[in-house]
């Protein structure tokens, strides 16, 4: 029955092989988990054992069924395979990757991970999910600095009042 809903969802989807598709995962903390759709219900994608984050230094790319993919997980969503691009050419590169490390490199959260993976099998390795942690960072960062600036400017210099309220009082 499980499997039977798995197919239904994809098919109101329209999902279609080269696709890239990605499903929430909740811990340790909230993060979309990528992978690229090869079609007959097949998923490959970088990943440690069993979706298991601590297994990075195992983290290899893999072939799994959408069951498998989704984990127990229902909230997914998929990017369409560009126009510009072949689909079979999408699913040869994400197959071309199975069996091994991405990159011949080892897991990283920042610079080799499972979204890395699949957008390069769409042209280009990225993740919009680090660029955008590192973006809200700096975004903080400035926030937090402009705030310090701002406090500096207005408030009163406790060294500079002492020295003034000693000036009155021997004047």
């Amino acid at each position: 029955m499980e499997e039977l809903f798995s197919k239904l969802l994809m098919s109101c989807h329209d999902i279609r092989p080269g696709d890239l598709v990605k499903v929430k995962r909740w811990k340790p903390i909230p993060y979309w988990h990528w992978g690229v759709y090869i079609g007959n219900g097949e998923v490959i994608h970088l990943s440690g054992a069993e979706f298991n984050i601590k297994a990075k230094d195992t983290a290899y790319v893999h072939r799994v069924s959408w069951k498998e993919f989704l984990d127990g997980d229902d909230r997914w969503d998929y990017i369409p395979c560009p126009y510009d691009l072949d689909r079979a050419e999408v699913v040869r590169r994400a197959k071309r990757a199975e069996g091994r490390l991405f990159r011949n490199r080892p897991y990283d959260l920042i610079s080799n991970n499972c979204e890395h993976f699949a957008r390069w099998c769409h042209g280009k390795a990225e993740s919009k999910q680090v660029q955008d942690v590192a973006k809200w960072a700096a975004i903080g960062g400035a926030v937090v600095l402009g705030a310090g600036i701002l406090a500096a400017a207005v408030l009163p210099d406790d060294k500079e009042e002492k020295q003034k309220e000693k000036r009155q009082y021997y004047h």
